[in-house]
């Protein structure tokens, strides 16, 4: 395993001292057991970022400027992100053991963190990464709109901020080598759906596996528990989804043409309405 990045000074657009912590309301979490997955999943995978990004530092450590960018801001404020929502979740269900079920969890994540994940070339990587960057930008809008309780509505807010300005570091990331690498719309494409049908699979399925079963240990978790469990979660998240913005994030880098993206853009979004989440 690789050592993680060094965090470095940065200055952030917000701290964990900017959340107003006493003012979480947990009566209005409470039995929202949905809700603790999308939150509680979300804290694991986050504060994990220094294990599953090593490899994209390292990837890129001899560009000054972007391995400069990922390690004194992209990283500490993923980091970030986990840490305060690790903090909203020992808070709202004070009753669920984070850091013993995180252990399990991390366990049985490292197998999945490997350099094979990257992309063959710089371009592709930094347009996957444009995917990633769309995916928790509009996880985290959703989660901003959905929440019945004001602290995590702004906590979730913030965080969606952050991730759609990495999105625009990735992009003129991705623009700076597909201008010295010549590739064209077949390759963009490519990189983009590998990493689209990538989005929310081993990670999601590991996370809520040990919360599932932190919440009943008695039981068994199967494909079936999974499947169950993403389609209960679908009617609660669809109506927040924002759905128009992921797209538009999602079909940037193929630079597409006004009458294509005219074209292409509601027809993409109607598909994503029936296989996003």
């Amino acid at each position: 395993m690789h050592e993680a990045a060094p965090i470095l000074p940065t200055q952030q657009r917000w701290s964990m001292d900017s959340i107003d912590w006493s003012a979480i309301r947990c009566g209005a979490v409470d039995g929202e057991d949905l809700l603790f997955y999308l939150v509680a999943a979300a804290s694991f995978v986050e504060i994990t970022t220094n294990l599953y990004t090593q490899n994209l530092v390292d990837r890129f450590s001899e560009n000054a400027e972007i391995a400069t960018w990922l390690a004194r801001h992209w990283l500490p404020e993923e980091l970030q992100h986990g840490q305060a929502l690790r903090r909203y979740v020992e808070i709202a269900w004070p009753d669920f053991a984070w850091e013993r079920v995180y252990r399990s969890f991390l366990e049985e994540f490292t197998a999945y963190c490997t350099v094979e994940g990257l992309e063959p070339t710089d371009s592709r990587e930094m347009a996957a990464r444009c995917v990633v960057e769309m995916g928790t930008a509009g996880y985290y809008t959703m989660l901003s709109r959905l929440s019945p309780e004001p602290v995590l509505a702004t906590l979730a807010r913030c965080i969606a901020e952050d991730e759609v300005r990495h999105y625009k570091h990735f992009y003129r990331y991705f623009r700076r080598f597909r201008a010295t690498e010549h590739i064209g719309r077949i390759a963009v494409s490519q990189a983009l759906r590998s990493r689209l049908g990538k989005i929310g699979s081993e990670e999601s399925r590991v996370a809520v596996k040990h919360l599932y079963l932190f919440q009943h240990p008695d039981k068994h978790f199967d494909n079936r528990v999974y499947r169950g469990l993403r389609r209960g979660s679908r009617d609660l998240i669809r109506p927040h989804f924002p759905y128009p913005m992921c797209v538009r994030m999602l079909l940037k880098p193929l630079g597409l043409g006004p009458r294509a993206h005219h074209i292409v853009v509601p027809l993409v979004e109607t598909l994503a309405k029936w296989i996003v989440p």
